[in-house]
C-alpha cells in the first residue's frame, strides 16, 4: 500500500500580487493558476477566503496570512 503526503505550501505575497493583477485584467482562474504555477483549486480558495465586496486583494490577503 502507498501512502501520498501531500506538503501545502502558503502563496507568497509576489503570488497573491500577480493573482490580483491577473484577476483584475479578466484572466480565468484556470489561466491564473497555471500563470503562477497552483492548482484551480488552491487558486479557488484563495479568491473565495480573500474576497470582499471589491474583489480580491493581495494586501488583505498577505496581512491576513501572515
Amino acid at each position: 500500500m502507498s501512502s501520498q503526503t501531500r506538503q501545502y505550501k502558503q502563496l507568497t505575497q509576489g503570488q497573491r500580487y500577480q493573482i490580483e493583477a491577473l484577476l483584475g485584467k479578466g484572466h480565468t482562474q484556470k489561466e491564473v493558476a497555471l500563470s503562477i504555477g497552483i492548482s484551480e483549486g488552491a487558486l479557488s480558495r484563495e479568491i473565495q477566503r480573500n474576497s470582499g465586496e471589491s474583489g480580491y486583494s493581495a494586501e488583505v490577503a498577505h496581512a491576513l496570512a501572515t
